[in-house]
């Protein structure tokens, strides 16, 4: 509760638990060293819960049930943060494998 603000409701869903599932299933799965595994999946779970928590920060400031938009925040949010994740492990990845072919 933000005083003079809004509410949060927080239910289940809005834990970022899929999004987090799917950054941490692709990293342990990548071929890498088990350290830039380790860095790099807790630093990306610690950016994600942030940009959430950020989120709730954000809606309780501004949101307001009474106005009629028509904006669903959790699919935009999600949206968002798949687009933050891409474009992460793209840039990881091709990092790792340039690592990888410096050393072969």
């Amino acid at each position: 509760m933000v005083a003079g603000r809004g509410v949060i409701q927080l239910v289940y869903s809005c834990l970022g638990l899929g999004v987090i599932s799917f950054f941490a299933a692709f990293v342990l799965a990548y071929p890498a060293k088990l350290k830039s595994k380790i860095i790099f999946l807790v630093s990306g779970i610690l950016g994600i819960e942030l940009l959430n928590i950020l989120r709730f920060v954000l809606l309780a400031l501004f949101w307001h049930k009474k106005d009629n938009r028509i904006v669903d925040h959790h699919t935009v949010f999600n949206i968002i943060i798949y687009v933050i994740i891409a474009i992460t492990l793209y840039f990881w990845v091709k990092r790792t494998d340039a690592l990888n072919d410096a050393k072969n």
